[in-house]
């Protein structure tokens, strides 16, 4: 068995460098935390391009720990809290905002069809139930259009 590794620079000021790195479950997305907490995420992947071109920083926290599925990546902060990243795409890996979710966790982990657990301080196993609401609405005549977007209602349950 041969195995062959790329060499994916990390372009990053002094100081800095990677220490936690995640994969999506179909290898499309990378994402990593540097030694600061800092979340990065790696763009340009593509199956002609599997290393991806650049490195980019996703700001707005510092995480202790990431997990991805295949559509979305979640992370556990240093105090226990919880954020999902919104708007992830193929074009844009970034993703456009994240938002924190209630609770305080010391682990989480995901599925590839994102159904997110996590371990409470206490012990406690808990599975995020989450719930996709299409947005219709009737126009003249009975027709129905789907408006852009997505509502989730989400909440915890303790198991």
């Amino acid at each position: 068995m041969h195995f062959s590794y790329s060499h994916v620079l990390f372009e990053q000021p002094a100081g800095l460098y990677l220490v936690k790195i995640q994969t999506s479950p179909n290898d499309s997305m990378l994402w990593a935390l540097d030694n600061r907490g800092n979340v990065h995420v790696r763009v340009g992947i593509t199956e002609e391009m599997p290393v991806g071109t650049a490195w980019e920083h996703i700001p707005g926290l510092q995480a202790s720990q990431l997990v991805l599925s295949l559509r979305t990546a979640w992370v556990r902060l240093y105090n226990g809290a919880v954020a999902r990243r919104y708007g992830i795409t193929e074009k844009n890996p970034a993703g456009d905002y994240w938002k924190k979710i209630p609770g305080l966790f010391s682990w989480l982990a995901v599925t590839p069809m994102d159904e997110l657990w996590a371990v409470a301080p206490t012990g406690a196993l808990n599975q995020r139930l989450t719930k996709t609401l299409q947005n219709n609405r009737s126009k003249n005549h009975g027709n129905v259009g789907s408006l852009s977007g997505e509502e989730l209602e989400e909440e915890w349950e303790v198991i």
